[in-house]
């Protein structure tokens, strides 16, 4: 198969056969815009229905909170909620809940939105989270994705190899799985593992900008959540799978 033509562009017959592994993902935003309490954020203080407690881990101490998802701000992404609100937390230790898995992500199906603002506060030097400060606004914008060249699934489609070095370079930055992303092909700094039968809940990147770093895994790691396909149908994230590595 020819990849490129003369002018190092995508041949029409490359493009159609890519097309065939494409996948929607909403990609995210990070933002220092003011977020409300039931905005799409990173980090900040949670929403939580009246009367309900902080999350806290087996040892009673609060959780770290992480994200949360208003999906009414989100496009929609076939077979993930409309509506609704989940929230992301894990464990406050050395690996934020890795090893013992100890983490939450809780599901509320009724929300109602406030212009209650949450304040921005700075990183605070004595917690120890991914979550750098905050809140970070979040916002959605759909795109397709293309199947990455280290994902499993890249055996079922003729790529480009590190022979023909511009065409393989061009892959690379054409299906690019990085960035913080709901939905779609995820992205690990480590091994890739076969992700048959789940969705990617959410993929929290590094973020940041020209003077702050949002959200820092580690060595510049990517952390993420999976849940069955099944599961996300019925709303049921009781079983949720939880990752992240570095480099």
């Amino acid at each position: 198969m020819n990849f490129l033509d003369a002018n190092n562009q995508w041949t029409p017959e490359f493009l159609e056969h890519i097309q065939k592994s494409a996948k929607s993902s909403i990609k995210l935003t990070l933002t220092k815009e003011p977020a409300t309490l039931t905005d799409s954020k990173v980090g900040g203080k949670p929403w939580l229905p009246p009367q309900m407690p902080y999350p806290q881990d087996e040892d009673g101490n609060d959780y770290l909170f992480l994200a949360q998802i208003n999906w009414t701000q989100m496009p929609q992404l076939d077979g993930y909620p409309a509506s609704g609100l989940t929230s992301f937390f894990v464990k406050e230790d050395d690996t934020f809940g890795l090893m013992d898995q100890s983490f939450q992500v809780l599901h509320f199906d009724e929300v109602k939105d406030t212009q209650e603002i949450d304040p921005f506060q700075p990183e605070d030097p004595d917690v120890y989270s991914p979550v750098l400060g905050g809140p970070y606004k979040v916002t959605g914008k759909l795109e397709s994705q293309y199947v990455p060249h280290r994902d499993p699934h890249a055996v079922n489609y003729q790529l480009p190899t590190d022979e023909n070095q511009v065409a393989y370079s061009k892959y690379w930055d054409l299906a690019d799985a990085s960035g913080s992303r709901i939905g779609g092909y995820p992205y690990f700094t480590q091994e890739y593992g076969n992700q048959d039968g789940w969705e990617m809940l959410l993929q929290l990147d590094m973020e940041g900008d020209n003077y702050d770093y949002y959200v820092s895994w580690g060595d510049s790691g990517v952390g993420n959540f999976f849940i069955r396909r099944e599961d996300l149908l019925r709303l049921d994230f009781s079983k949720v799978s939880y990752s992240w590595d570095c480099l």
